[in-house]
């Protein structure tokens, strides 16, 4: 079942790329959600997305708002790689 969402992620984020300069930035809310899905079956991507995110402070600065709009569960993961964490 990881792999399954593992490749949902994965979908998520290339669907998300094109997606992410139209007018309205849908992809930004796919993209976010396929990272999510990602990082919750990964330790390979949680721990590539918390150097990400304590080597950029504004990706960090980014992804800490993104996370009030996300559903509770993705919240919870994606907060779980902030660069305060560990």
């Amino acid at each position: 079942m990881a792999l399954f969402y593992k490749l949902v992620g994965v979908l998520l984020i290339l669907l998300g790329l094109p997606l992410f300069w139209t007018p309205v930035p849908v992809g930004a809310v796919l993209i976010l959600g396929g990272v999510a899905l990602l990082v919750a079956n990964s330790t390979t991507a949680r721990s590539w997305l918390h150097r990400r995110r304590a080597r950029h402070p504004r990706l960090d600065r980014w992804m800490e708002k993104s996370e009030k709009y996300m559903p509770p569960a993705f919240a919870r993961i994606l907060h779980r790689t902030g660069a305060h964490d560990r």
